[in-house]
Formats: C-alpha cells, structure tokens, sequence
C-alpha cells in the first residue's frame, strides 16, 4: 500500500476539494484512484506522484468528512499525514487540538499539517502555542512568495516533497549521470538519512532549545538537497 495521507476539515472547504486541489498544484490529475480496506469499511484514495532529484514515488490522499478519532485503528497506525483544514475565523478550533495532538501522538502519525484560508482570526503563533510538535501550519491564501519560499498549496506540495516517505526509492543509475556525480549524489542522500535516524535517537536526552535547533539544521539541509538542480 502506498503511504496514506489523511484529509480532514474542521472548515467549510470539503476535503475533497482539498486533496483535488493538492493534486492540480502538483500537476497531477484527479482520476487516479484506488480503494483501501480498513475493517469492515473501505475508502477512496487520490494518487499523488512526487518526484525530486534523489527520489520519486507515489503516495494515497485519502479525503475523510467524518470524525476522524473514530476511524479503525489499523487505519490511523497506517497515516503517516494527517491534514487538517480549519477556518482562522473560527475560535473555538484551538479547543480541539489537545485531541488531535494526541490522535497524532498515540497512532505514531509522523506528520501533522494545518491547513487555514484567511488571513485574520486565529494566529500563527496562537495554534502553535497550542499543538508544539504535533503540527505546522500552512496558509493557504498566501499565494505570493515569501522571500523567495513557496507559499499556499506550493508550500504544500513542497512538504510532500520533503518528507521521507516509507516507499521512497532511490532512482537507479542515469547514463547522463556521469558515475562519480551519481556517486557522490546517492552518498549525500544516504548521509542525511543516517543523521536523520541519529536524530530521532538522541532527541530524547537533549533539552527543548537544543532539539529545536538541531532540527532546524536538519530541515535546512534536506531541504537545500531537495530543490537542487
């Protein structure tokens, strides 16, 4: 199964149109789909293929209107995303959190996103205040670039990207490649997967200010590794 990405919205955006939307900002169409089982129940889900420099792969955006607490276990063990819509204008959303923070908690969810479409209402820092390391948040309605960042649904697709997918594989050799740069390429990229591991082991003794800053250090270097040409 391709790694599965759950859709919610606490707004009045349908997670529907939230994944379709995810899926024309990465050029892909809407008529890739595919149903997965989950106890008695079965859901659609949206193909969406990444591709960067060191990998390409496909993951499974599965758009969901119900209570998401509620879903199978299995179901929620599986996520490695989950994205949440809410409307800034709506106050009372911050009192749910605490919920979601711990759903994300409890089933391992690698990634938690929350997504917003106004540019008034609930603050940046207010949410995550709220939710620390649980969710980032994304506006939407920022369509123009900060200085020089991708920002709404490129922001979004940016963060795909990024991310260390389950399925990733590493392209096989390309004869336009010359050897010794494919070399030195693959060796990059195995070396940030290794600092990556030695991070989530020792993250746990160091104290809140240092793990921010070493994660800092780290996101900047995957990301630099990502967008290059």
């Amino acid at each position: 199964m391709n790694p599965l990405v759950l859709v919610t919205s606490k707004g009045e955006q349908i997670p529907n149109q939230i994944v379709k939307d995810i899926l024309a900002a990465n050029g892909n169409s809407a008529d890739k789909t595919s149903s997965v089982s989950f106890g008695s129940c079965t859901y659609v889900t949206y193909f969406c293929d990444l591709k960067t420099k060191y990998y390409e792969n496909t993951i499974a955006l599965l758009p969901y209107e119900g209570n998401i607490c509620e879903l199978p276990s299995e179901m929620l063990k599986a996520t490695e995303m989950l994205i949440v819509y809410f409307d800034a204008n709506n106050k009372s959303f911050k009192q749910q959190l605490p919920e979601l923070c711990d759903l994300v908690a409890n089933n391992d969810i690698s990634l938690g996103k929350l997504f917003d479409d106004v540019n008034q209402g609930l603050t940046y820092g207010g949410i995550k205040e709220s939710c620390k390391f649980q969710f980032d948040v994304i506006e939407l309605h920022n369509d123009e670039e900060d200085n020089g960042e991708p920002t709404g649904y490129k922001e979004v697709i940016e963060v795909l990207k990024n991310n260390i997918w389950s399925n990733v594989k590493v392209p096989g050799t390309d004869d336009d490649i010359p050897d010794g740069d494919l070399e030195e390429q693959l060796e990059g990229f195995e070396n940030l997967l290794t600092s990556i591991q030695n991070f989530k082991r020792i993250s746990n003794g160091m104290e809140r200010d240092q793990m921010l800053d070493e994660a800092e250090k780290l996101a900047e270097l995957f990301i630099k590794m990502m967008n290059e040409d």
